[in-house]
């Protein structure tokens, strides 16, 4: 099992907050650092769950291929919908030449309609723009000429240089749990669904998961799909936020819960997601210390 921890914004007070929390991500052995992208929430999404404070994810990766060594930097998630396409390849190649090479791109279509209206996207069209979106960045990335028209880019012969370190690009790996999503996962190679309820899921308008089963089933569809797709060496990454990425505020056991992470393994499961509590630096980095010395398979 792989770890990614969701960067704690709450705990920040400061930026020598974030360079202090970030070093210590990657000084511990967790395997990516991850941030979300709200650019425009509305009131009423800040102050209900999942609601939460959030930077400039672009920005605050930038800054994190700076201060780190071997950490991934994660997208978790940007909304695709939100960016034309050239601009945020370009700015994910520039991260990724930056950290030799260490950006994933988890991706997604949004949910927050307020949001899309704040930003002048059309929400009825976010599926569309995420597609388009998807179809594109590889070719861009790849530093040859790019003619191809999209709902809101029009290119002809364009050419986007230098190219990232990873030979095509950061991985892209889909995020959410509809069929949708499972369908551009088997094609992208990376899979980051949320193991939650029908009440968590109606929230955030995806599907839900029933229990861990559920997931087993789903991740072998993802697979299969992928196989028929792209044959029989085809593989796609999987990558789950559970409720369990809350281990470290509840009344939980640490035996308990690497069993748990054992299961999510034998279901499929490549990466885990980490929601790490405090409130301030100093108790987000001992409970960092202590998932990593006593929780990890």
């Amino acid at each position: 099992m792989k770890y990614t921890v969701e960067f704690p914004l709450e705990a920040v007070s400061a930026a020598e907050d974030v360079e202090t929390i970030a070093r210590a991500v990657d000084r511990l052995g967790y395997d990516a650092l991850a941030f979300t992208e709200h650019p425009a929430p509305s009131k009423a999404w800040i102050d209900s769950p999942p609601g939460h404070p959030t930077f400039d994810m672009l920005a605050s990766l930038a800054f994190c291929a700076a201060i780190t060594e071997r950490v991934r930097l994660m997208t978790f998630l940007v909304v695709l919908p939100y960016h034309r396409p050239f601009m945020v390849a370009k700015a994910l190649a520039t991260i990724d030449l930056l950290s030799r090479g260490r950006v994933t791109a988890v991706v997604g279509a949004g949910y927050l309609r307020a949001e899309f209206d704040a930003l002048g996207v059309p929400f009825e069209e976010r599926n569309t723009l995420l597609d388009e979106a998807l179809a594109v960045l590889p070719e861009i990335w790849a530093g040859e000429p790019v003619s191809r028209s999209g709902m809101n880019f029009d290119a002809s012969e364009i050419v986007s240089q230098p190219v990232p370190v990873q030979p095509g690009g950061p991985p892209l790996w889909i995020g959410g749990n509809g069929r949708r999503a499972r369908d551009r996962a088997a094609r992208s190679g990376g899979w980051s669904p949320l193991l939650i309820g029908s009440e968590a899921a109606s929230r955030i308008n995806t599907a839900a998961i029933a229990g861990v089963d559920g997931l087993s089933g789903d991740i072998r569809e993802v697979r299969d799909l992928a196989r028929e797709l792209r044959g029989e060496d085809a593989e796609v990454v999987v990558q789950v936020l559970t409720p369990q990425a809350r281990v470290m505020f509840a009344d939980h056991s640490a035996a308990e819960h690497r069993e748990y992470l054992a299961a999510l393994a034998d279901a499929g499961v490549d990466w885990f997601v980490v929601r790490v509590p405090g409130e301030d630096a100093a108790s987000v980095i001992a409970s960092l210390e202590y998932y990593a010395a006593e929780l990890m398979l």
